[in-house]
This record gives structure tokens, sequence and C-alpha cells, in this order.
């Protein structure tokens, strides 16, 4: 599989100071990128949203199977999609799949206000700063629509993503559905870049390829398994991409994003 070209010093490239140091030659000149498109995965890269997940299925899992589910062995079934997850949960019981995906909804709604009430702090003036510099958005998640669209919507999100491509309950699909968002943004992956969360981001960005910015600052990254997996940039805190989307923006270097207070520990 062909990888695109990293410029000498970019990879690992950590906007923060916390993670990777810039590893370039002294004296050499910092390449700047020309990113026309991003695309941003959802669950812990814009929003807090897996303690959210979790107890979503927990909850539908408790109401048909009788049983509660832990934490590890509800995070160890993600991957595919929502119903996905559920028929991993529920193995063998082919006839409590549907209702359980019903459940996981329900669950996911009534619970969001409590256990995901905001996004990232900076989440909509990023996002607003992109749009207005040029920058073509889409999101590409794991998500089924359904919770996607109940997040998007909660979250005053929805406005900022033309396309949206989800999962499926076989898992698997992110590298085609990348493809399929550069196709429908008429975009080439040499312009664009993902922003995931997970190591398996930076794994579905290899199979584009696509260059693969690595969001660090969930309380609950896996920073050890995004270091082994070397994506292209890491970043620790998310008001970071601002500086970074202003550095390598095919538009130009742009004005900061407004303040907006409440990034502190990101």
């Amino acid at each position: 599989m062909t990888r695109l070209p990293v410029p000498d010093g970019q990879r690992h490239h950590d906007y923060s100071g916390t993670a990777f140091p810039l590893n370039r030659p002294q004296g050499a000149c910092r390449v700047r990128l020309m990113i026309k498109t991003a695309i941003f995965d959802f669950d812990g890269t814009l929003a807090d949203t897996l303690p959210l997940c979790r107890e979503a299925f927990r909850r539908a899992v408790r109401d048909l199977d009788g049983r509660t589910a832990t934490d590890e062995e509800i995070e160890s079934q993600f991957g595919p999609d929502d119903l996905g997850v559920i028929q991993r949960l529920l193995p063998g019981k082919p006839e409590l799949h549907e209702r359980g995906r019903e459940l996981f909804i329900r669950y996911y709604r009534e619970l969001h206000p409590e256990l995901a009430p905001s996004p990232f702090p900076g989440a909509h003036e990023l996002l607003h700063a992109l749009r207005n510099r040029g920058i073509r958005l889409a999101m590409v998640t794991g998500k089924r629509l359904e919770s996607a669209d109940i997040s998007l919507r909660f979250f005053h999100l929805d406005g900022f993503f033309p396309i949206l491509e989800t999962g499926s309950p076989e898992g698997g699909v992110k590298p085609d559905r990348i493809k399929r968002a550069l196709n429908r943004l008429n975009s080439s992956a040499e312009e664009a870049v993902y922003i995931g969360d997970s190591p398996t981001d930076v794994d579905a960005c290899r199979a584009v390829p696509i260059r693969i910015l690595a969001a660090g600052w969930a309380a609950e990254a896996d920073m050890e398994g995004l270091k082994e997996r070397k994506p292209d940039y890491l970043l620790t805190r998310f008001e970071d991409m601002d500086r970074f989307f202003r550095e390598h923006a095919s538009g130009g270097p742009g004005e900061p994003m407004p303040p907006h207070g409440g990034n502190e520990g990101l």
C-alpha cells in the first residue's frame, strides 16, 4: 500500500510539546502543507461521548439480558456501529438485537444532557474558523446515523458537516467511508487530513492513504496506542488544532479563532 509523503520533520509533530518533539534536522525549514479538506471523527475527537456510549449500551443490555456489562466488555466490542455492538454484546440472540438497538438509542438520547452536555471547548469556534478559511469539512464516524445525528443536533454541530459517512454493523469500513467522503467533496487525499482519536483511526488512514492528525486530548485517549501507530501528527490539546490549520490550510495563515474560554486542562 502506498503512503503519502510527509515532509521531513513533520511526522509525529505535537504542537503542544507534551508528547512528541518536533524532529527535524537543525536548520531545516518546516514544509507547509496545503490542506483543503478536513475530515473529522466524532467520539473522543469533537466531544467526550464515550462515557455516554458505554452507559447507553450497558442499560440496553441490562434491560434485555439481566446482566451488567463492564466498561471493558463494552469497549472491547467497539468498531462496528451501534447495532453491531449490540449484536456482539448479545451473541446468539438475534431476536433481541433490533430491540437492543432501540433501547440504546433511547438511553443515548435520555442520558446525553447528563453524560455529554457539550462538545470539547472551542469546537464551534474551530469549525467556524475552518469554514471561513474555505476548508471543506466532512465527518466519518463509526457511529450509526441515528446516534450521530442525535449528538450533532444536540451540540448544534450538524450545520458544519454537509458530508456525513457512518459505520456498519460489520465494522472495518472506515477506509471506504473516508474515500467516499473525499469523492463526495471532490477532494484528493493529498490535500486532506483526517482527525481521529483511536489507534484504529491511524490504521484506517494508512489504508486509504490519507494523513492522520491523532487527537490525544480526551481524558481516555489511548496515548500509548497512538504513539505506537506513529501518526503523522499528534496533538494533546484541542485548541492546538487552530494553530495547525492556520499553518497548513491552503487559504493562508488566516486569523486565530475567536477566544471562547474554558480550555484549561485540555
